[in-house]
C-alpha cells in the first residue's frame, strides 16, 4: 500500500489517528509508572541516595552539596537540577514521590523522542512499537522508581540519536552537528561516561561515506558546542574543589574497584587497600584519593596487562547478564549503605518479597526478547545495506555503535547491570521496527526517511 502525501485528507486522518494512539500509550505508561512508585515505595540507597539529597540542598539553599557546607563535584549536576524543579514544587513530606514523578515524566519524554525516530525512518507502526516498548518495558518501568540518573540520560540519549539518524541519512549540515554536540554535553552532565559520544556520530557519518573534510568540520563544530555546553560546569568545579574538569571526580575511584590485585569486576569495600597502597591519602581530601587510585590502577595494569584484560572481558559479561539490577535497588536489597545505619531499599513486608526469582526471571527473559527483537531488525538494515542502500548501512553502524558504546567504556571500571541499560535503550527503536514489520500486512517497516531528514 502506497502512503499517501503529507496534507491529503487520508493522509490527515491517518496521522490523526496516530497521534491519537501514540498519546494514550505515552499517558498509560506515564499512569502505570505513578501506580508502581505507590504500590512499590523504595527508598534511595548509595548513589540514588547522593542525587536526591543533593536535589533536596538545591531545592532548599540553591547549593550542590550532600553534605551541607562540603562542595560537590562527585556525579554530574543536570539530574539533581531536573529533580530539584520537582521537590521545589511539592511540601517536603512528598519530596521523594515528587522525585519519582518526575521520573515518570522523563520516561514519557524517552518514549516520545523514541517513537519520533522510529516513525521518521519506518512509518507509524514502528513509531507507536518503540513507544510501548519504551513505556512498558519492565526494566525501565522499575528504574523510574529509583533515584537512578539513567532516568534523564535515557531521553537525552534518544534525542541524540535522532539528532545523529538526521544527519546519517540526510544531506550534511552544521544545523544537526551543532544540536548533537549540545545533546552529548547535556547528557555528560548527566553521566560523565557520555563525553566521548562523538565517536558514535562519528561511526554512523563516516559508514555513510561523506567526504572526509565535510565530516571534519561538522566534527569541530559538534565538539565546540559540547564543550560550550560543559564549561560552566568545569568553571564551577575548579571554584568549588580547585580543579577545572569536565568530568565528576569518582573516576580514578571506579577504575580503581575495577582493576587491583582484588578487584573482581564488581563494586567491593577498596578504601582499606587503596590507603594500604597510599597511607594517609584519605585525610587529604576527595580529589588526592581519586588521584591516587587512578594512579595504582594504571599502575596494576600495565604491571598485569593479561589479566586486566581478562578482568575487562569479565566486566563485559557482567553488563551484559546482570538482568536484575534494577530489581534488587528497587525490591530486593537489604542493609545498604549509605544511609548511615545501613538501610532496606524496601522496609517492611511486600508481596513482591516472596517471588524474587519470578521477578528476576521476568526481567530476564524481557531482556533476551528485547535483544532478538532488536538483531532482528538490526540485520534488517544490514541486509538492505548489503543490497546498496547507504543510509541504512550508516543505520547500521550508528545503532550498533550506540547499543555498545557505553558498555565499552564503561568495563574500564567496576560494573554491574546498570550499565547495559542505555544499550537497551538505544535497540528499543530496532525491536520496535521489526515488531511493525511482523505484525503489519501493508508493508510497515518501510523506508520513511524523508520525514525525519527534514
Amino acid at each position: 500500500m502506497t502512503e499517501r502525501a503529507p496534507g491529503e485528507p487520508g493522509a490527515r486522518r491517518r496521522d490523526w489517528g496516530y497521534g491519537i494512539r501514540l498519546a494514550w500509550i505515552l499517558l498509560a505508561g506515564f499512569l502505570l509508572r505513578l501506580a508502581i512508585d505507590v504500590w512499590i515505595p523504595t527508598q534511595p540507597v548509595s548513589d540514588f541516595l547522593g542525587y536526591f539529597r543533593r536535589a533536596e540542598s538545591l531545592a532548599r539553599s540553591g547549593r550542590d552539596e550532600i553534605r551541607p557546607g562540603i562542595p560537590e563535584a562527585s556525579h554530574p549536576p543536570a539530574y539533581p537540577i531536573v529533580l530539584a524543579a520537582a521537590l521545589r514544587a511539592a511540601p517536603p513530606e512528598k519530596a521523594l514521590l515528587a522525585a519519582k514523578a518526575a521520573n515518570s515524566a522523563l520516561a514519557l519524554l524517552a518514549a516520545a523522542f523514541g517513537a519520533i525516530l522510529a516513525r521518521g525512518l519506518w512509518g507509524q507502526a514502528a513509531g507507536l512499537w518503540t513507544a510501548a516498548l519504551l513505556s512498558f518495558f519492565p526494566r525501565s518501568l522499575l528504574m523510574s522508581d529509583l533515584i537512578a540518573s539513567e532516568n534523564l540520560f535515557t531521553p537525552l540519549l534518544l534525542l541524540f540519536l535522532l539528532l545523529a539518524v538526521r544527519r546519517w541519512i540526510s544531506v550534511p549540515s552544521l544545523g544537526p552537528a551543532a544540536a548533537a554536540g549540545a545533546t552529548i554535553g547535556l547528557l555528560t552532565l548527566t553521566r560523565s561516561v557520555a563525553y566521548l559520544l562523538p565517536l558514535v556520530w562519528l561511526a554512523g557519518a563516516l559508514a555513510g561515506r561523506e567526504r572526509s573534510r565535510r565530516i571534519a568540520v561538522e566534527l569541530l563544530v559538534l565538539l565546540a558546542v559540547e564543550h560550550a555546553v560543559l564549561l560552566p560546569w568545569g568553571i564551577h568545579n575548579a571554584r568549588a574543589i580547585g580543579r577545572f574538569t569536565f568530568l565528576s571526580t569518582v573516576g580514578g575511584v571506579g577504575l580503581f574497584i575495577g582493576n587491583n590485585p582484588r578487584a573482581t569486576g564488581d563494586w567491593y569495600e577498596w578504601a582499606e587497600d587503596l590507603e594500604r597502597l597510599r597511607p594517609g591519602v584519605g585525610a587529604r581530601g576527595a580529589l588526592a584519593v581519586d588521584d591516587a587510585a587512578r594512579e595504582e590502577a594504571w599502575r596494576w595494569i600495565r604491571a598485569n596487562p593479561g589479566r586486566a584484560a581478562a578482568l575487562y572481558l569479565r566486566k563485559l559479561r557482567i553488563i551484559s547478564t546482570d538482568d536484575g539490577f534494577a530489581a534488587g535497588l528497587a525490591i530486593f536489597a537489604e542493609q545498604i549503605s549509605p544511609p548511615s545505619p545501613p538501610a532496606d531499599v524496601l522496609p517492611g513486608a511486600h508481596p513482591l518479597k516472596s517471588h524474587q526469582r519470578s521477578v528476576r526471571l521476568g526481567l530476564r527473559v524481557a531482556g533476551l526478547l528485547l535483544a532478538l527483537a532488536a538483531l532482528a531488525g538490526f540485520l534488517v538494515l544490514v541486509g538492505r545495506a548489503r543490497a546498496g542502500s547507504i543510509p541504512d548501512r550508516a543505520l547500521a553502524a550508528g545503532f550498533a555503535a550506540a547499543a555498545l558504546y557505553v558498555p565499552i567504556v564503561s568495563a574500564a571500571i567496576a560494573v554491574n547491570g546498570r550499565y547495559r541499560w542505555p544499550s537497551e535503550d538505544v535497540i528499543l527503536p530496532l525491536a520496535g521496527m521489526w515488531l511493525a514489520r511482523m505484525t503489519s500486512s501493508s508493508g510497515a517497516g518501510g523506508t520513511r526517511r524523508e520525514r525525519i531528514s527534514r
